[in-house]
């Protein structure tokens, strides 16, 4: 009877397949620290882009601003003095120059209401400025723009003959917002108003265009314009060139004086003057 066969594997092959896997192995882990080798270039290359986008911005910062383009409508305002306000700012480096300083230092010029600064490259500097535009005459030295915002130039502007209007400090508006009623109210007059002044206690007083001054006071001021008005246009219309001042404080009536004479009563419509009687408001 044979005896039963038993195969045994070599072992020769075995140890192959075991050094086969580590070879593999060591393949797939591939050499030491390649793993990093891209993001390392990927940093290499962009910090040589940031120092060349750094070299050129600093190139284009250097370039010197030579030219100032100033624009705006002037009527008062000297252009050679903007320019010449803007010299020390020509050589300075394009990104460099001080756009909000410029600005301010322009504003703080007497007839400068706005200014706009920008640059044009290469070497140009854009101003825009929008002049202050007088409406009326603010005191002794100063102007009221349409915004009712107090102006003070270096010397009296020429060409101008506005209107005066006076009042104590933080009354800019009121006097404005005041004197288009005003004017409106007496405009069928023909007579225009040449001063408006509050007091310190805001009693109104005007003088009018035919150097008439009329007293106002305090409360119904509107009310007593129109009376004004209509008296000056019907019962008054031919003796208003010889009055002087009418003093419309009273509480029933108005007291005239009139040019070279005493002051006298002059009774409003349904309301019987009181010459003697002290005016209601002071």
């Amino acid at each position: 009877m044979n005896a039963p066969l038993h195969l045994r594997a070599p072992a020769a092959p075995a140890r192959a397949r075991r050094g086969a896997s580590r070879a593999g192995e060591t393949a797939a882990r591939g050499f030491p620290g390649q793993r990093w080798l891209v993001p390392g270039l990927f940093v290499v290359l962009l910090a040589a882009v940031g120092e060349m986008g750094f070299t050129a911005f600093r190139e284009v910062a250097n370039v010197p601003i030579r030219h100032v383009s100033v624009n705006g409508d002037f009527r008062f305002i000297d252009r050679s003095r903007i320019e010449e306000s803007m010299l020390p700012h020509l050589g300075t480096g394009y990104f460099m120059v001080d756009l909000a300083q410029i600005r301010n230092e322009l504003q703080r010029l007497p007839l400068v209401h706005e200014v706009t600064v920008r640059r044009a490259w290469p070497d140009r500097l854009l101003v825009y400025i929008t002049e202050q535009v007088p409406v009326l005459r603010f005191g002794e030295d100063a102007y009221l723009n349409p915004y009712a915002e107090v102006f003070r130039p270096d010397a009296p502007l020429p060409g101008l003959a506005l209107p005066l209007v006076y009042g104590p400090p933080g009354s800019e508006k009121e006097l404005l917002s005041d004197f288009d009623r005003f004017t409106e109210i007496l405009e069928p007059t023909g007579l225009r108003i040449a001063a408006l002044v509050r007091d310190g206690k805001h009693a109104a007083r005007i003088t009018l265009s035919n150097g008439l001054e009329v007293l106002l006071g305090r409360r119904g001021v509107e009310r007593k314009l129109g009376l004004l008005s209509r008296l000056l246009q019907a019962e008054w219309a031919s003796e208003r060139e010889r009055m002087a001042r009418i003093d419309m404080r009273y509480s029933n009536g108005v007291a005239v004086a009139l040019r070279g004479a005493a002051p006298a009563a002059a009774p409003a419509p349904a309301a019987q003057a009181t010459p003697a009687a002290v005016p209601a408001e002071r």
